[in-house]
C-alpha cells in the first residue's frame, strides 16, 4: 500500500482546486448585456461550455456566443440600453471591459447581419463592431453591418460610424444615408446608399422578423399575378 506524505496530499489538494486547474471551466467574464427578445431557434454558447438553446431574460457575459437559425431573431441589450439586432443565419460574440465606472462593449460578428441602435457613448468608454475583416466604431448610431467572407457592408441610418479596415489600416467615416464597403482586399469605400440598402437597414432595425408569402393568382383570361403578403413571425 503506498502512503503519501501530507504536504504532497496538501499541494495536489490546492492545485486542483485552483483556478485553471485541468478540467475547470475558465472563469465567466463580467456581465455586458441581456437577451430582451428570442425568437425562433436562438443558441448560446458560454466560455468553456457547449451550444444550449438561448432563453429570454438571460445575461449575457464577456465572452459568450450567440447564433441564430432559419428566420431566427434575437435582440441584445447592453448596460447603456444600446440595442443589438441579431438577424438569421448569424453569429456573433459579446465582450466588455469594465474600467471603474466605464464598461467598453465590443461585438465580434463571425457572420451574418445586425441591425443596431448604440446609445452616445460615455467618456472613457466606447462601442465598435469587428469582424475578420473590419473595425467599426460608434459613436451613437443606427444602422445595419452585413459580414460575409471577404467584405462587410456597413449602411447608416443614424449618426457615424468610423469604419476601419484591418488590412491596410485605411479609415473613413460613414455618415446617415451612406454605405461603407470594407474588403478582404484592404479596399474601402463609402458612397450614397442604394433605397434598397436603405429598406434593408431599415428592416435590421426592425423587433421582429417579417416573412414573406407570395401566391400566384390567375385571371379568367389566364393572365397570371402575383400577391406578396408579409406578416410577423
Amino acid at each position: 500500500m503506498k502512503r503519501f506524505s501530507v504536504p504532497l496530499v496538501l499541494f495536489l489538494t490546492v492545485l486542483l482546486s485552483a483556478p485553471g486547474a485541468v478540467g475547470a471551466p475558465p472563469p465567466a467574464g463580467p456581465a455586458v448585456a441581456l437577451l430582451s427578445k428570442v425568437i425562433l431557434e436562438v443558441v448560446r454558447k458560454e466560455a468553456g461550455k457547449n451550444w444550449e438553446k438561448a432563453v429570454r431574460g438571460q445575461t449575457l457575459a464577456s465572452g459568450d456566443m450567440l447564433r441564430t437559425g432559419p428566420g431566427a431573431l434575437a435582440i441584445i441589450k447592453f448596460k447603456d440600453n444600446s440595442l443589438v439586432r441579431l438577424r438569421e443565419k448569424s453569429e456573433l460574440t459579446v465582450t466588455g471591459k469594465q474600467t471603474g465606472n466605464s464598461l467598453s462593449k465590443s461585438v465580434e460578428i463571425t457572420t451574418g447581419v445586425v441591425g443596431f441602435n448604440v446609445q452616445k457613448q460615455r467618456a472613457g468608454e466606447e462601442f465598435r463592431f469587428t469582424s475578420p475583416t473590419s473595425v467599426a466604431s460608434i459613436r451613437g448610431t443606427a444602422g445595419m453591418l452585413n459580414s460575409t467572407p471577404g467584405a462587410d457592408t456597413l449602411t447608416v441610418t443614424d449618426g457615424t460610424v468610423m469604419l476601419s479596415n484591418k488590412r491596410s489600416s485605411r479609415t473613413v467615416d460613414v455618415s446617415s444615408g451612406f454605405t461603407g464597403i470594407s474588403n478582404g482586399d484592404g479596399t474601402l469605400q463609402v458612397r450614397p446608399s442604394t433605397p434598397r440598402e436603405q429598406r434593408s437597414a431599415l428592416e435590421a432595425l426592425r423587433d421582429d422578423q417579417r416573412k414573406r408569402l407570395e401566391i400566384e393568382l390567375r385571371d379568367p383570361q389566364g393572365k397570371t399575378n402575383r400577391l406578396k403578403i408579409e406578416y410577423n413571425e
